[in-house]
C-alpha cells in the first residue's frame, strides 16, 4: 500500500473572529483528508501538485524581485548621470567623500563654538 501524499494546509488556527479552517488545501485537491495528510510546514509536504505550485510562486517572486532591482538600478543610474557622474560607484565615492568633509567641518565648528563658550564663560 502506498503512502498518501502530505499536502500544505496553510492554517494557523485562525483568529478569534474567524476560526473556520480553509475549505481546500494549497494545491486545490479536494476530498476528505486525515490530519496526518496535512501540514503547514513546507519541509513535510510530499504532494507533487503543492510543490509545483510553490515552485511557480517562488519563480514568480524571483522574477518580480529581479524586475524591481532593475527598476531601482535604472533610477539610480538616471540620478547619477543627472549629477554628472559616469556611473553609480563614482557617485557613491563622491558622496562618501563629501559626507566626510561635512563631518570634519561640523566637528571644527563644534570645537570653535566650545572654545568661544569657554572663553566667554567668565562673563556670565
Amino acid at each position: 500500500m502506498s503512502k498518501r501524499a502530505i499536502h500544505l494546509y496553510p492554517w494557523d488556527g485562525g483568529t478569534e473572529a474567524d476560526q473556520d479552517p480553509p475549505e481546500h488545501v494549497y494545491c486545490g485537491t479536494e476530498g476528505s483528508m486525515e490530519d496526518e495528510q496535512l501540514t503547514n510546514d513546507w519541509r513535510y509536504v510530499t504532494c507533487k501538485r503543492c510543490l509545483k505550485v510553490r515552485a511557480k510562486e517562488l519563480s514568480a517572486r524571483a522574477a518580480e524581485d529581479r524586475d524591481r532591482k532593475v527598476r531601482l538600478f535604472d533610477e539610480a543610474q538616471a540620478i547619477t548621470t543627472t549629477l554628472g557622474h559616469a556611473n553609480i560607484s563614482t557617485a557613491l565615492k563622491c558622496l562618501i567623500r563629501e559626507r566626510e568633509q561635512l563631518r570634519a567641518e561640523r566637528d571644527n565648528l563644534r570645537e570653535d563654538r566650545d572654545g568661544l563658550l569657554e572663553a566667554g564663560a567668565h562673563i556670565l
